[in-house]
């Protein structure tokens, strides 16, 4: 019986691998694209080429000396703090900054994706922003 069945198995295999049908595959086409015919229009100059005489100009914003920082504004002086610490997402950022109208200074702390804790300090004098940052475990 497994002979029989051996045989009719290869039977059955060898004309379910018989082509079906009578397949011819496709010519292969002559040309995919046309030629492109002559340009009609002359190609544009966009911009003229730049002359032999060229004057380097000086800088104009240049400062001459430091400003001094301006009087003491609305609103001046402030104080203030603020913070988030969510335990479910693990989020933590904080902020504390201050300023006399004169000077500004603070710190943010922001809790990076790897565990460390971004450390921002900060100040401004009048003199520009200055800003140091480290990082904590």
């Amino acid at each position: 019986m497994d002979y029989k069945f051996a045989v009719l198995a290869l039977v059955l295999g060898v004309a379910a691998a018989a082509p079906q049908y009578g397949y011819e595959p496709p010519a292969a086409p002559s040309s995919l694209y046309e030629t492109p015919a002559e340009s009609v229009q002359e190609p544009v100059q966009l911009y003229e080429a730049p002359s032999e005489n060229i004057l380097v100009a000086e800088p104009q914003n240049l400062v001459p000396n430091i400003v001094s920082p301006p009087q003491p504004m609305e609103g001046m002086p402030y104080d203030f703090e603020w913070g988030v610490e969510d335990g479910e997402s693990g989020n933590a950022f904080s902020h504390v900054e201050n300023s006399d109208g004169q000077t500004m200074q603070g710190e943010y702390r922001v809790l990076l994706p790897d565990g460390r804790t971004q450390v921002v300090k900060f100040f401004d004098n009048g003199e520009g922003f200055n800003a140091d940052v480290t990082y904590e475990k």
